[in-house]
Parts: structure tokens; C-alpha cells; sequence
């Protein structure tokens, strides 16, 4: 098995490597390529591809990857990531039901064992504001609590603008409010290793929304 790693560390490495960098670019670009796809895209790859790019460099010393799978209480296989995630898909919608029937939030599966769990507006950010709105945090407090009771997972938290403002004062809101519910997240005890924020000013809804990307940990 080791040989087997060795044999593939520089592959693996490359990819990785891309991958991550793939979500800082796509944090920071003002235009095109990853900032302008959908929500729904740009979840999908956060979670499914950044997820088994972390658990993949593990094996290579990769002292952040170490620190997010430490924190994580493991990693996943491949062949059993599904299978976890479809159960912590059936937690969220139990202990979420309440919130999802009243319209305040929703839940979805995106490819790569992917969950999505987006504000309505109903519980969106007021306009202008990064205070988070009492109804949307017990859903943080539920995914906090599922986080905590089952480990394998990271959270990326993606903020959303308003429609006015220029885009430099857009960028800085989605940021905000981002940090906000990621700063909740750490108060409720997840491990800072787990959590990414990141505001996307050139977001198609411009509703004040936040999104929480929920992502196996996984090894190939």
C-alpha cells in the first residue's frame, strides 16, 4: 500500500494542489471562470472535488490536510462516503423539518455526496446587514451539532450581496456575512479547520443569502 502511494504521491500532490487552487481563485476573481457559475456549480466542486483533494494529501505529510482530517475525526473511503452522507442527508432533513416546512430554509444533495442548505427569504440577511437572523441560526446550531456528532465533514459557508452597492461594497457584504455565520460556527464548538468562508459578489440571486456547502472528508 505504501508503495502504492509513493508511486502516485506526484499526481495526487498536482491535483490537489489545483484544486485548492481552484477555490482561492474563485474567491478572489472579480469575473469569469469559477466566480461566474452558478451556486449549484460552484458547491459542487468546493465540496465534492475539494473534500477528496484533502483527504487524498493526507498520506504526503500535508501539514493543512492533516489538520482539517485530525479535526474531522477521520477520513472516508470512496466506497462508504455516499453511503455517510446519505445518512447525515436524513438527519439534517429530521431535525430540520420544521424550518423546511415553514420556508426558511432549503436542503438538496449536489454531485460528490454534496449537501446544500441555502437561506430563504425568509431568514436571509436584512439588506445591507451581516447580523444573522435568529431563524437561521438554529439551523446552523443543527448542522454544528450533526458536524460535531459525526465528524467527517467540512462546511463551506458562501455569502451573497444585495442588488445595490458598488462591487467592491457587494464584495465586502458577502464577505461579512459569510464570516458572520462562520464565526457562529466556531462559537458552537466546530474546529476552525473545518469552516471556510468566502462572499461571492457576482452571485446571480443578490438576496442576502447565505450557503452552507456540508462535504465528506474522503480518501480515494
Amino acid at each position: 500500500m505504501m508503495k502504492l502511494f509513493k508511486r502516485h504521491s506526484g499526481f495526487i500532490k498536482v491535483a490537489a494542489v489545483g484544486i485548492m487552487m481552484l477555490f482561492v481563485l474563485g474567491a478572489c476573481s472579480g469575473s469569469g471562470g469559477f466566480s461566474n457559475m452558478t451556486d449549484t456549480e460552484k458547491g459542487g466542486i468546493l465540496g465534492g472535488a475539494g473534500g477528496a483533494a484533502l483527504g487524498a494529501i493526507i498520506y504526503h505529510g500535508n501539514p493543512l490536510a492533516g489538520a482539517v482530517i485530525g479535526a474531522a475525526a477521520g477520513v472516508l473511503t470512496g466506497a462508504v462516503a455516499g453511503h455517510f452522507m446519505d445518512e447525515r442527508k436524513k438527519d439534517l432533513d429530521k431535525a430540520l423539518a420544521p424550518q423546511i416546512n415553514a420556508g426558511l430554509v432549503t436542503l438538496q444533495v449536489l454531485k460528490g455526496n454534496v449537501i446544500l442548505v441555502t437561506q430563504t427569504g425568509e431568514t436571509a440577511f436584512a439588506p445591507g446587514s451581516s447580523v444573522v437572523k435568529q431563524d437561521f441560526i438554529s439551523t446552523i446550531q443543527t448542522v454544528a451539532h450533526i458536524m460535531k456528532t459525526y465528524g467527517k465533514m467540512t462546511v463551506d459557508v458562501i455569502g451573497h450581496p444585495d442588488r445595490t452597492g458598488t462591487k467592491a461594497e457587494r464584495q465586502a457584504l458577502a464577505d461579512q456575512r459569510a464570516e458572520a455565520v462562520r464565526t457562529l460556527f466556531l462559537g458552537m464548538g466546530v474546529a476552525s479547520a473545518l469552516i471556510r468562508s468566502s462572499g461571492n459578489p457576482n452571485s446571480e440571486y443578490l438576496d442576502g443569502r447565505v450557503e452552507l456547502v456540508i462535504s465528506p472528508v474522503v480518501s480515494k
